[in-house]
């Protein structure tokens, strides 16, 4: 029987079954936060200059950006592989695969972090938010700038904002409270090891030069969800202490670095602009569950941006197909795995976000670029049988692979760089290339 209390209560008394109600809530929480902050870090990452010709950095600073660009999509790689995880403890106590979130911008009242979810450009703000985000749960000597205090951070019922750290710390509570037999229903076909997100074909992102950090693993016992609550939080998401390595030491570095840039700035009266002037939560079309976006109205970047859109909605459905393993035989699951991992991510989603950080969003002043909207639509939900799946997604593939044509010849006419104009048509001939290998392989009749 569960044991009454628990880590911020979720450990209730009920029995295992009511156990397992909170613990698929809270899974499915921290699923969500883990989704949003990839896309958080990739969003400001892709914001970075890369050359000193966009101005505001020289040729040393060019070097350093890149470094804290490289570090950014790193982060962005180890939140998705955390998402993994949870998705893996979310099937071994019989929940299904979570990948829904809220639109950006997500208010601080809609998690018990007290921060604000957002996409925004690389800044001493947004990094502040990323600091926010992976504090220590244990108490500092000092606050850290930026980490909110206060009623406005406060929870219902005065208990102040949580640390990512503290929400794993409750779902480890409650792991250890339940019994194991009756926990852990789920079947081991639903599990996601490395060998599914190993890169195929061996590509790898050119600014990441180090490893992944976290690959997922079969979760079957308390054991190994005790190892995979550990690990998440041992790599920087509330670990206990500020660890070499972690994703909060390595934002701090960023940070001392960043500051040490801005002051030798005001002493010199040289700028330093590291970043882009993208657009704060960027849409094409009102979304109804956010407030706050910022409408791309440049029709190229709107084109651009509706087929970002696009591109990330069949991704989010192919992993949703892919974790959720329902009827699929393995040689299904390996044909959407070569397309969902890595080609679709770093073919497609990486260099179509690229280019629309360099995109005018709308004319006037100030000038802003447009970015990646990353829009969640009402459709993206699980479909059931494979068959039809695998037709929707060969479809969708095949359509994908049209518009980035069509965006290809307009960026060739349009009065953008040269780069650019490259960029999307390498683009177009990787999704064309993905689409013939998806449909070129069998699926059951």
């Amino acid at each position: 029987m569960a044991r009454a209390g628990g880590a911020g209560g979720m450990v209730t008394g009920g029995g295992t079954g009511a156990g397992r109600v909170r613990l698929t809530e809270g899974l499915c929480e921290v699923a969500e936060l883990e989704h949003s902050l990839c896309l958080q870090y990739l969003y400001a990452a892709f914001s970075l200059k890369t050359r000193p010709e966009e101005g505001g950095i020289d040729e040393v600073q060019a070097e350093l950006v890149r470094e804290w660009k490289g570090q950014l999509l790193l982060l962005a790689r180890e939140e998705m592989l955390h998402l993994g995880l949870a998705l893996n403890l979310l099937a071994a106590v019989g929940g299904a695969a979570h990948l829904r979130r809220p639109n950006f911008p997500q208010p601080e009242r809609y998690y018990p972090l007290g921060t604000v979810a957002a996409l925004e450009p690389f800044s001493a703000t947004s990094l502040e938010r990323f600091l926010d985000y992976e504090r220590p749960s244990a108490p500092c000597p000092a606050r850290e700038p930026g980490v909110r205090s206060g009623p406005e951070a406060a929870e219902p019922g005065g208990r102040g904002p949580q640390t990512v750290g503290q929400l794993y710390g409750r779902i480890r509570a409650t792991v250890l409270a339940l019994e194991e037999k009756e926990l852990f229903i789920g079947s081991e076909y639903r599990q996601v090891d490395s060998a599914a997100v190993i890169d195929p074909e061996g590509v790898l992102d050119e600014d990441v030069t180090v490893g992944y950090g976290v690959e997922p693993f079969v979760i079957d016992d308390r054991a190994s969800a005790l190892r995979a609550i550990d690990l998440i939080v041992e790599q920087g998401e509330g670990a206990e202490e500020d660890r070499e390595g972690s994703h909060y030491h390595r934002l701090l570095r960023i940070r001392a670095g960043l500051d040490t840039e801005l002051a030798a700035a005001a002493r010199t009266g040289r700028p330093f602009v590291p970043a882009r002037p993208l657009l704060r939560n960027p849409v094409v079309r009102p979304v109804p569950d956010a407030e706050g976006t910022t409408l791309i109205s440049e029709p190229l970047a709107r084109e651009a941006a509706e087929l970002f859109d696009d591109g990330y909605g069949l991704l989010v459905l192919m992993l949703l197909r892919f974790y959720s393993r329902v009827d699929e035989a393995p040689a299904e699951r390996r044909r959407i795995q070569r397309v969902a991992f890595f080609p679709l991510m770093t073919m497609f989603v990486r260099p179509l976000g690229e280019v629309l950080s360099e995109l005018p969003a709308r004319a006037g002043n100030p000038p802003a670029s447009a970015g990646p909207p990353f829009a969640f639509r009402r459709g993206l939900a699980l479909i059931p049988e494979a068959r039809v799946a695998h037709q929707v997604f060969a479809e969708r593939l095949a359509h994908l692979a049209v518009r980035s044509r069509r965006l290809a010849r307009r960026m060739r006419t349009a009065n953008v760089p040269d780069r650019l104009q490259h960029r999307t048509d390498l683009l177009a001939k990787d999704v064309a290339r993905m689409s013939r290998s998806f449909a070129g392989e069998a699926v059951r009749p």
